[in-house]
């Protein structure tokens, strides 16, 4: 592919001279307007979602509306106060702040304290407005981990036959594929996946009415607080609803595994696309420039972002740790205030998610580079081991020192893997004093050549292409559930709550009687 062709679909003629003709110091040699998605999931992106999610203001509104619910129910406050405060937590849906009592007073007509107060009868400020941001900011992190999976899935089926080395201490280990490789970061997203949902497991879960520890006087009703914000379940004890808290840790856990992950397979990236490598290369817009170097156009500037990125997420999951390490199991600020530090990381992570799908489908593999430097890297000597095993009645260990022995004499002598003979082996048998093969040079080649590699390495989970291509699909039909599942979530949630402010409503404009 010639990635230097300018794509009419989305840069014309007139953009790019435009883009040549700008005297702009950061445009490069890349002949190419540098894409603005990068931006919008490097720094754009998290930003609006930490504003976005960590505005408390619509999540103490959502609670006042359920509690108020709640109250009326039990017979706790009468209709008219419902009907007084109905529409100033409508408005707290639509608008920035921090909520609470006081922003519900001043924005009453009357500025009524004793109205305003009673969204706040037998319950504490805290609870659970947090476990709602929260869970906010999984559900975003969570669809956006299933698009980039089924990227990822759809990029490794389009790249089964991508041949390469599969890589130990960064040397060549065994033959691979790129879709092989992809398909392995897939799989430890989708344990991340589980990990994630295991955590929202933990924070969808109510603790509005456990007072500071021990409950209130008030005949409250926690289980229907529960039902009205589309809360899985109750925290039954109110000790542990101010005093644990740990569903912070398990979120910034998770996101962190995620992290890691995504910071791992940039390296990888990074370290191919580069100029002495050159297995991969991006298409020019993605590419990094340079204020000094004319010349400058580098393919893993967009890696290093996606590693910065990552490095965030484990930075707010280590602030978050040491915030909880040696508090005492109760209400105090360094552990209730660092719901900030899963939301920004949550945040951070659906940004990293997004770079890396967005980045995908503009990554080339050179194919018959990978190749060459494949068949150069002796990784078939493994193979040949077992022939030496299984044909020619040799233990383990000696054949694995007779294979080690050739290899070591043939890069001495400059001899290419496809080119060792049977004389070779012969010869580095004589030398580490072990019985001579009776093995001819198409058994030695069959091997060294790679030629068949894929053919014989077709097991459970090998990259054999069509073994391969099986794993996918079944990776697809676990992705699908796990999407449906996303949708449950969400439509839960959403269903609850219209209904619980439809209820809300209902009693706000019911007669007076």
């Amino acid at each position: 592919m010639n990635t230097n062709v300018n794509d009419e679909k989305n840069v014309s003629r007139k953009e790019l001279e435009a883009y040549w003709g700008d005297h702009n110091h950061r445009f490069h040699a890349a002949g190419r307007p540098p894409t603005s998605e990068w931006q919008q999931y490097f720094g754009t992106l998290p930003k609006q979602r930490v504003e976005e999610v960590y505005n408390r203001l619509w999540a103490c509104g959502l609670m006042d509306m359920a509690w108020l619910v709640m109250l009326y129910e039990r017979g706790l406050v009468d209709r008219e106060t419902v009907a007084k405060l109905e529409p100033v937590l409508e408005k707290s849906m639509t608008e920035k702040g921090w909520g609470g009592e006081d922003w519900i007073r001043q924005n009453l007509p009357d500025h009524d304290e004793d109205v305003a107060s009673a969204v706040n009868y037998g319950r504490t400020l805290q609870e659970p407005m947090g476990r709602i941001m929260m869970r906010e900011g999984i559900m975003y992190a969570l669809e956006e981990l299933q698009c980039t999976r089924a990227c990822l899935l759809d990029t490794a089926a389009e790249n089964v036959d991508t041949v390469m080395a599969g890589h130990s201490h960064r040397a060549h280990a065994q033959p691979t594929t790129w879709g092989a490789y992809l398909l392995a970061v897939h799989d430890q997203l989708a344990r991340g996946e589980e990990q994630l949902e295991l955590a929202f497991r933990h924070v969808n879960r109510n603790t509005g009415g456990c007072g500071a520890c021990s409950g209130t006087g008030w005949p409250v009703d926690r289980e229907r607080i529960t039902e009205l914000l589309g809360f899985d379940d109750t925290v039954e004890l109110t000790y542990d609803c101010e005093g644990s808290m740990d569903d912070h840790l398990t979120t910034l856990f998770a996101a962190a595994n995620i992290a890691v992950t995504l910071g791992r397979t940039a390296t990888d990236h990074n370290n191919w696309v580069s100029e002495d490598v050159s297995l991969f290369t991006t298409d020019m817009e993605w590419r990094g420039c340079s204020s000094f170097m004319p010349q400058k156009a580098h393919a893993g500037s967009y890696f290093e972002r996606l590693r910065i990125i990552s490095n965030r997420v484990l930075g707010q999951m280590q602030t978050g740790m040491l915030n909880y390490h040696n508090e005492p199991i109760q209400d105090v600020l360094p552990v209730y205030m660092s719901e900030e530090y899963v939301i920004t990381a949550l945040a951070q992570l659906e940004g990293a998610l997004g770079m890396l799908r967005i980045i995908l489908p503009h990554i080339h593999p050179d194919r018959k580079r990978m190749w060459k430097l494949l068949r150069e890297g002796y990784s078939g000597a493994p193979d040949l081991a077992i022939v030496l095993v299984r044909e020619k009645g040799y233990g383990g260990r000696a054949a694995h020192r007779i294979c080690a022995t050739m290899v070591r004499i043939a890069r001495e002598r400059g001899i290419p893997p496809y080119e060792c003979s049977a004389a070779l082996l012969q010869e580095a048998a004589r030398i580490s004093n072990d019985r001579i093969p009776d093995i001819t040079d198409g058994e030695v080649y069959d091997c060294m050549g790679l030629e068949h590699f894929f053919e014989k390495h077709n097991n459970l989970g090998d990259p054999n292409p069509q073994e391969t291509l099986r794993l996918i699909e079944r990776r697809r039909q676990a992705h699908e559930e796990a999407r449906l599942r996303q949708t449950e979530r969400r439509n839960r949630i959403e269903n609850a709550i219209a209904a619980m402010k439809k209820r809300l409503h209902a009693i706000a404009c019911a007669p007076t009687e």
